[in-house]
């Protein structure tokens, strides 16, 4: 008889913690980005009177007789749809139209290797801003990462259409001055340029003319391919000790971390100061001063613009974006944020739209194919993905997926539910007192 009370005890518990996921869900309805959650009823243990026979020549088989005990909480899930687009008015908000979430965490993580996936936090939320030191940021001052534009150490200025052509079949780029690198790095503006003097390199007196202007944007440069690995990592300008503005030229190597924490190898510069310069490059501002940019936008491939002081308009790279295998399979660690853990499967990283090529690797490695000492294959994990059938809208922010009137209906089964329990443990308490009266 008591089995009747303990199967609904187990009921109580089970839509008290229901009613909690709705609680949860009722709470955020207006939280940006927030997915709603869905808990599954579970049968609990069952007790077997009788097992199940299937029967014999003479007599016939008989169904298994058993007795449940309550319920349990079979799942609790994300529905990781995408909710509707709510309009902000703010240039750096943005949501993802489709699968996905955008990358976030500190400065350090290793971005030499796809280790980063594991250590990137995963969020829906685009509540984006540029910090002081012109780093983008989310609303709790994690630096988003992304894919920079960076100087092209094989740009030729004046190149002509036949040696471009040339070029290209050759499988180099001498036509941009700036490209997209596939370094996994922290998204940051570029720097204001140095004033330009004879000292620096900026003025050539024989000719009277100025390289850059003051102010004007400096980027990072897309470095030489590394031996061993057929990676090209991005060089910082920003490194006080990659260039002397006294002497007005760069040095042998570039220092162990720059732009790419925890790497422990010196990367060889591709060119002289003077290649440098001849190809439009300037010196950053000591004092890490950014660049002002006006007018910022995220077009729908992810790109962040704007317009600098001298009118330049100025791509600050593209927002990454990361797919899993089983998105409601993340695990949720707090805030808007997840973690692509046990259960939700391979990560696989990209730009919204396609802009990378099919067959393009993480930090801009090459694949050498053959056997010999030359050949390199990147890890597959590296490979980029095409993400086509995803969009960014800017100027707004994914709302919640938690919608009030299906949250309401569930809260009031639920509490029926918990009704119709405690009413079990009534009517069992009320038999087990007429069994104790028995005796009188």
């Amino acid at each position: 008889m008591t089995g009747a009370m303990y199967a609904a005890i187990g009921g109580l518990k089970t839509h008290m913690t229901n009613l909690n996921v709705i609680g949860n869900n009722i709470a955020n309805v207006n939280t940006a980005a927030y997915k709603a959650q869905r808990m599954i009823f579970q049968e609990s243990l069952y007790t077997t009177r009788r097992a199940g026979s299937d029967g014999t020549a003479i007599r016939g088989g008989n169904t298994p007789s058993q007795i449940g005990y309550g319920a349990q909480v079979g799942s609790i899930d994300l529905n990781m749809a995408p909710g509707t687009f709510n309009p902000t008015g703010w240039g750096l908000d943005c949501m993802i139209d489709g699968d996905g979430f955008f990358m976030v965490g500190t400065k350090d993580m290793v971005l030499d290797s796809g280790e980063v996936y594991n250590r990137a936090m995963l969020t829906r939320a685009g509540d984006f801003d540029i910090d002081p030191k012109g780093y983008i940021t989310d609303g709790q001052g994690n630096v988003v990462y992304g894919f920079q534009m960076v100087y092209n150490p094989e740009y030729e200025p004046g190149a002509t259409e036949a040696e471009i052509a040339q070029a290209k079949i050759e499988g180099r780029n001498i036509q941009d001055k700036l490209i997209l690198s596939t370094q996994l790095v922290p998204l940051r503006t570029p720097l204001k340029a140095v004033e330009p003097t004879e000292e620096n390199g900026g003025y050539d007196p024989t000719s009277q003319t100025y390289k850059w202007q003051a102010g004007d944007p400096v980027y990072n440069v897309l470095g030489a391919y590394q031996e061993g690995s057929n990676e090209r990592l991005n060089l910082s300008l920003a490194d006080p000790s990659y260039y002397d503005p006294e002497t007005g030229a760069f040095a042998d190597t570039v220092p162990p971390g720059a732009n790419a924490p925890n790497s422990e190898d010196n990367r060889e510069t591709e060119f002289s100061s003077e290649d440098f310069f001849e190809k439009g490059g300037a010196i950053p501002n000591r004092d890490d001063q950014k660049v002002n940019l006006e007018s910022l936008s995220v077009n729908e491939n992810g790109a962040i613009i704007g317009t600098a002081d001298n009118g330049d308009t100025v791509i600050v790279g593209y927002i990454a974006i990361a797919q899993v295998t089983a998105p409601n399979g993340v695990t949720h660690t707090g805030g808007p944020y997840y973690k692509a853990q046990e259960g939700a499967g391979d990560v696989t990283v990209g730009i919204a739209g396609g802009i990378f090529p099919s067959g393009t690797y993480l930090n801009n490695a090459k694949l050498v194919e053959g056997d010999g000492d030359d050949a390199y294959t990147p890890e597959l994990k590296n490979l980029l993905g095409q993400m086509k059938s995803i969009k960014i809208q800017g100027s707004g922010l994914e709302a919640s997926t938690a919608d009030v009137a299906t949250e309401f209906a569930n809260m009031i089964v639920t509490q029926r539910g918990y009704q119709a329990n405690t009413r079990i443990v009534t009517v069992t308490d009320s038999m087990l007192e007429e069994l104790v009266n028995m005796k009188r």
